[in-house]
């Protein structure tokens, strides 16, 4: 429709630019989207923050990233908080977590508009990424002064923000004070039990969950039980999560990432014949690199050399760039005490080019002189 009203030579107005930019971004047409913008600096639109803020969300949710920085950074219109919402949720779409909070600390300290619900609940994720508990002290302390604690969206993510750092026990009472929990609240807080290994709290919450009428669970449900049961080990429990429960009671087919879950639980427990059966047998699916890699770790746990080299073989065929594989490969050789193939695993490492990465940290101190 734009490119007929552009062949009769009608003048696009900014309502017009608006109106067509979410199109391109659905469905991620970069090629259209440009133009656009190309005809948003011919008919002097740049200045109008409507279409600058379309402009925005349509180069980052492409992947287009720096040119949503540049936009945001460097043209002459007036930014209004949708602005800077945008712009922090492009950052923590694109997963980068210390741009995303560097520009909450910047909204903060040098606009007019203070965060709103919205914001709030688009930087939390960006703190559990980097597990920032001090900073997310802050933001709790920051959502009290200015009453959000009534909107399920912020606590949602308050509640998922204290499980990625280690602060179960805020997690439990945030969810416990809630007054309107959806099924994604029952779900971070699964999540969060599985997080911090609590299989025992997250199968009361689940148990609890199913007492709720309204309350619809899904796959995501059945992911953070599984994944708690196997971080504690509870493999009957698990079992009959998986068997019974997800696949006869709420006839929820697995995906793999369910399998992932399950073959981690029953590798842990050394159970390598039902885990083999589980991956070649009863998959419907490819075994992806997470089935696999949980294979390796238990078979490193339980210095099973024969199914770590299975393992390594089939990862290395989907993440061949990965020099993680070889080294805990390489550990699990010398564990056996089979040095030379522990140096041979190393050495295909550095003859491949591949370099474990260095541990590394950051710390971002702007955020709290803001709060």
């Amino acid at each position: 429709m734009f490119l007929m009203m552009r062949l009769s030579r009608l003048q696009p107005d900014p309502g017009t630019m608006v109106g067509v930019l979410p199109a391109c971004t659905v469905l991620s047409d970069i090629h259209h989207g440009t133009y656009i913008h190309g005809q948003v600096i011919k008919y002097g639109h740049g200045s109008d923050r409507h279409v600058a803020n379309a402009l925005i969300d349509f180069y980052s949710k492409c992947g287009e990233l720096p040119s949503s920085e540049f936009l945001f950074n460097n043209s002459s219109f007036h930014k209004d908080e949708i602005s800077w919402n945008t712009m922090i949720t492009g950052y923590v779409q694109n997963e980068c977590a210390k741009e995303a909070i560097s520009t909450f600390s910047d909204m903060m300290r040098l606009s007019p508009f203070q965060p709103n619900s919205v914001t709030i609940a688009t930087i939390l994720p960006a703190v559990s990424s980097l597990t920032l508990l001090k900073e997310g002290m802050g933001i709790h302390t920051y959502i009290i002064k200015k009453g959000f604690l009534s909107n399920t969206l912020v606590i949602n993510s308050m509640i998922d923000m204290y499980g990625k750092c280690g602060r179960l026990d805020m997690s439990d009472l945030l969810f416990h004070e809630m007054k309107n929990r959806d099924t994604v609240s029952w779900n971070v807080m699964l999540a969060a039990c599985s997080v911090n290994g609590s299989a025992e709290l997250a199968l009361s919450v689940f148990s609890r969950m199913e007492e709720e009428n309204e309350i619809h669970i899904d796959s995501l449900s059945f992911i953070s039980i599984l994944s708690a049961c196997r971080h504690a080990g509870m493999v009957e429990e698990g079992r009959n999560m998986f068997w019974n429960v997800m696949q006869k009671k709420y006839q929820l087919s697995p995906c793999v990432q369910h399998y992932a879950c399950m073959v981690d639980l029953l590798g842990r427990a050394g159970l390598f014949d039902e885990t083999m059966d589980l991956i070649n047998n009863e998959m419907p699916m490819e075994p992806d690199g997470a089935v696999w890699g949980a294979l390796l770790g238990a078979s490193r746990m339980h210095f099973n050399v024969e199914l770590a080299e299975l393992a390594l073989k089939n990862l290395t065929n989907r993440e061949a760039g990965n020099p993680a594989h070889y080294v805990e490969l390489s550990n699990i050789y010398s564990q056996s005490g089979r040095w030379d193939d522990a140096g041979k695993a190393r050495g295909r490492m550095h003859f491949t080019g591949l370099k474990k990465s260095p541990g590394c940290s950051w710390v971002e101190e702007g955020i709290m002189s803001c709060l």
